[in-house]
């Protein structure tokens, strides 16, 4: 059989590069090797030198930093945000209702304009606790808390409001994105001929009485709708009275009276302020 030569089929460049690959292969291995090794001496050296610098120098910064954030009023902001603020609580006032009887109110505000809250509350009269009775304060709102007609024989001189049992709900932002237009759409009531009569007398007793003409604009009906009757001296509330209607129809007009029975001097204000927790589902009359 005639001989083959196998370098026939190779260049001249490619049988010099073989024959240089095969007479530095030792090398090019040694320069591998220290190229990988000098990688992971570069790698753990990196890693080595973040260690350090977390453990000894940004560690030490950062946790100084979060502790002065702790105490600023950053976080106070923050916090004002995720928790609800206190209820401000004003000084009760005690309003003689006549014959032994006392009209006891407070001032309380929500300062949280994305909390509502529920409650129960009562008056403490001369140490004496009274009623306990459930209440609510809208998103941002405030309002007065009362207890009418408390009897006591003796002058009530003193009385504070206690609340408990705080059930806080933050307003759902997926579902009212805009609290003041939701609110404003079921709480749109309207009051005409507003008219105060200092003393009428009726069946030998002296009547002061407070009508007007309520007016539901809403697009809602209401089971019952509760509303405070303020009487004003001046800048000072006289005296306080509530009334509910029931079945309030959207779009309705209805006569209220509401009378004290005593006679009631120098008013020169009357403010009515509907009350209705619009939240509670119960309030709503089915639309037919």
């Amino acid at each position: 059989m005639p001989y083959e030569d196998p370098s026939a089929d190779f260049s001249a460049g490619q049988l010099k590069f073989a024959s240089w690959y095969v007479s530095h292969k030792l090398l090019l291995k040694k320069i591998l090797i220290g190229f990988l090794i000098g990688l992971n001496v570069i790698f753990w050296g990196y890693g080595l030198y973040g260690l350090v610098i977390h453990y000894f120098v940004e560690g030490p910064a950062l946790d100084q930093a979060l502790r002065e954030l702790s105490r600023s009023a950053d976080l106070a902001a923050i916090r004002a945000k995720i928790e609800p603020q206190s209820l401000e609580i004003g000084t009760v006032s005690i309003l003689s209702g006549g014959k032994g009887k006392y009209d006891l109110s407070a001032k309380v505000s929500n300062p949280n304009p994305a909390w509502r809250v529920e409650f129960d509350y009562s008056f403490v009269a001369d140490g004496e606790a009274q009623k306990t009775k459930q209440g609510f304060i809208l998103p941002g709102d405030e309002k007065f808390l009362i207890n009418l007609g408390v009897e006591s024989t003796a002058r009530i001189r003193s009385a504070n409001l206690e609340i408990s049992n705080l059930r806080w709900q933050r307003v759902d932002a997926h579902e009212i994105s805009d609290y003041e237009t939701w609110s404003g759409e079921r709480l749109n009531f309207a009051f005409e001929n507003v008219k105060f009569s200092p003393a009428v007398i009726t069946d030998s007793l002296t009547v002061s009485r407070v009508t007007f003409n309520a007016k539901n604009l809403s697009a809602y009906s209401f089971w019952d709708v509760g509303f405070y009757i303020f009487l004003y001296r001046g800048s000072s509330v006289a005296t306080i009275n509530y009334i509910t209607l029931e079945e309030f129809i959207s779009g309705q007009t209805r006569q209220v009276e509401v009378s004290w029975f005593e006679p009631l001097s120098a008013i020169t204000q009357v403010k009515v302020v509907p009350e209705v927790n619009i939240f509670d589902p119960k309030v709503y009359m089915p639309v037919e």
